[in-house]
């Protein structure tokens, strides 16, 4: 009788135990999660009339990004606040703004080899 009195206690704790890390998933996931399209524009310096186009994740505030040249990396604040970082071969640039729902826009800065490099940058969710 004991054996089968503790089977349905081992069931009912593991599926509590399930819930609650369902819960926290869910938590953790951000508000502003999916996928993104970058629209990067150069406008001052060795960059000026240069545009990019970049597709990323974010994933639980996290910005990734895994194609090409380039690396992508960075964080999406709980207001939409973004910083963000790339480089690629002897580049690197940094920059920040603000997402807003499905869109955002912001600014970036860096420098290569061939001097610096100033612009902004536009985002609208996929």
């Amino acid at each position: 009788m004991v054996h089968f009195a503790i089977k349905p206690m081992t069931f009912a704790a593991a599926a509590a135990f399930v819930l609650i890390l369902s819960a926290q998933d869910t938590k953790a996931r951000g508000a502003y999660d999916g996928s993104w399209t970058i629209e990067v524009s150069g406008n001052r310096g060795n960059c000026d009339g240069q545009s990019y186009q970049y597709n990323l994740e974010i994933i639980n505030n996290i910005v990734r990004y895994s194609g090409g040249e380039a690396h992508i990396s960075g964080n999406v604040g709980p207001s939409g606040s973004v910083n963000v970082r790339l480089t690629s071969n002897d580049s690197s640039m940094s920059g920040s703004g603000q997402l807003h729902g499905s869109t955002g826009h912001g600014r970036f800065h860096g420098r290569s080899s061939n001097g610096f490099c100033e612009g902004t940058w536009s985002a609208s969710r996929d």
